[in-house]
């Protein structure tokens, strides 16, 4: 007897065990495929009635119905916390019922959760906020976080104009005006600000 039926007599059964070691790893993984599609489908389950949820507090917050969309929208984020718009929807209405830190509560959460959303527009967003709740120096460092990631925002640049002009900075609050009209050279209030600056004092 060669050496050849020798070997082949060696590795037969060798490839036979590694063959029972593939198909028992397989049996084993089977259950592991089973559990994550029990997932996956719980998942896309609560993504639809989070989606439900989004759009019946965003169709209360158009008919004007604040507290009832806001209690719709945050339900829509206890249902699946990837619910990424009713985040934006529930600052929005936050800042509609006059709930300042609510509102930016909710973008910042936005912003934490979901880090592929265009940044520059939500700092915007809660420049305006902290503007409107008569804190400038808060707004300051959001609408500079805002222009420095989008440097053609003219709408981030206004707000940063007026937030400089509240705390005493009246040549920033100027050239973040002069840099609105660069881009929007149509945007009138810019050009009527600027005016006012330049303006002797009566």
């Amino acid at each position: 007897m060669g050496a050849w039926p020798v070997r082949q007599a060696w590795r037969r059964p060798l490839w036979l065990q590694v063959r029972r070691w593939l198909i028992a790893a397989c049996a084993l993984a089977l259950p592991l495929v089973a559990i994550r599609a029990v997932e996956v489908a719980g998942d896309v389950r609560r993504d639809r009635r989070a989606a439900s949820a989004l759009a019946r507090g965003v169709q209360l917050q158009l008919e004007g119905r604040y507290d009832e969309a806001a209690a719709a929208l945050h339900d829509a984020i206890a249902i699946s916390p990837r619910a990424f718009a009713a985040y934006a929807a529930l600052g929005e209405v936050e800042f509609r019922r006059h709930r300042y830190d609510e509102a930016i509560a909710a973008y910042r959460r936005l912003m934490a959760h979901y880090p592929y959303t265009y940044q520059a527009d939500l700092h915007r967003e809660v420049g305006l906020i902290e503007l409107r709740a008569g804190r400038p120096g808060r707004a300051l460092r959001s609408l500079t976080q805002a222009v420095e990631l989008d440097g053609a925002d003219w709408l981030a640049f206004y707000l940063l104009g007026h937030a400089h002009l509240r705390v005493g900075q009246a040549d920033r609050a100027a050239a973040a005006w002069r840099r609105v009209v660069e881009l929007n050279p149509s945007f009138r209030p810019a050009r009527e600000h600027l005016e006012r600056l330049r303006a002797p004092a009566p």
